[in-house]
């Protein structure tokens, strides 16, 4: 008497976050262009913060009475991390939209099905290299810049215990990671590296180059509330009050996070819609 037996199918499992997290941080180390916007950043955001110090240090007894009376010591070092922040926008978006240019997205998702934890894994990767990244610019360029400064003994200096200077150094690393984040959803949301960069650019400006031509309840009531000048109130040692886009560092850090929160559920919304496109 024979007994059959039946082979039950073999069940796939799809990767789990800890290695769907390794995968996309080998993705994004091992493609050269992401240490090419690396370097250029920390070029652009360290390099140009020491040559404004050391400019400032050259002309401080020519500036106005106003600006060495209010003189921001910090925001003088650090003036290069804007620049630094449009470079860390491309790598979000450049760390989503080769995928889809390529094709590759369909091989990503056809071995982790699960598109949130796809998301989650990148927004993970890029979040913390990049604030790892700003925090490490602000430091460079803070500590390098004090130093500049200091060789005019007119100027006063900072050290790491100075008002808000500690906040600021660790508001650059939230507000590089926000916009690498942003930027990283608009690459979801528009597969598209151009329009991407294109508007996590515009996130970045916008607030500065329209506010003086707006009213000013619209500055203090719309645009105090975009992404770049709600992330000012992390990365700005010296907050002005009197300022009509002033919030604080904790409303402006929540609307912050909301923005981010919100940009990964839309694109992780469309993501699902349009499966791998």
């Amino acid at each position: 008497m024979t007994t059959a037996t039946a082979s039950l199918p073999e069940t796939k499992t799809s990767p789990g976050l800890g290695n769907t997290l390794a995968a996309e941080w080998t993705k994004l180390r091992s493609v050269r262009s992401t240490w090419l916007v690396v370097i250029a950043a920390a070029v652009v955001s360290v390099g140009f913060s020491v040559l404004f110090s050391f400019l400032t240090e050259q002309d401080y007894k020519n500036l106005p009475a106003g600006q060495t009376t209010d003189f921001d010591s910090a925001g003088t070092a650090m003036v290069g991390m804007n620049l630094g922040l449009i470079l860390i926008s491309v790598l979000g978006v450049l760390a989503v939209s080769g995928e889809y240019s390529t094709g590759m997205m369909r091989l990503t998702l056809a071995i982790t099905p699960h598109r949130g934890r796809v998301l989650i894994s990148k927004a993970i990767v890029v979040g913390l290299l990049t604030f790892v990244l700003g925090t490490l610019f602000a430091a460079a360029a803070f500590f390098i810049g004090q130093l500049v400064l200091g060789i005019n003994p007119a100027i006063p200096t900072l050290g790491l215990g100075g008002p808000g200077v500690l906040r600021s150094l660790l508001g650059w690393g939230a507000e590089f990671a926000a916009f690498a984040l942003l930027a990283l959803s608009f690459g979801v949301m528009m597969r598209s590296a151009a329009g991407a960069i294109a508007t996590a650019i515009g996130f970045i400006f916008a607030p500065a180059i329209l506010g003086a031509l707006l009213p000013t309840w619209v500055q203090r009531d719309i645009l105090a509330y975009f992404p770049a000048s709600a992330a000012e109130q992390l990365s700005t040692a010296q907050l002005k009050t009197d300022s009509v886009t002033y919030l604080g560092p904790l409303t402006g850090g929540g609307t912050l996070l909301t923005w981010v929160a919100v940009a990964l559920v839309v694109a992780f919304s469309l993501m699902g819609k349009r499966d791998s496109g």
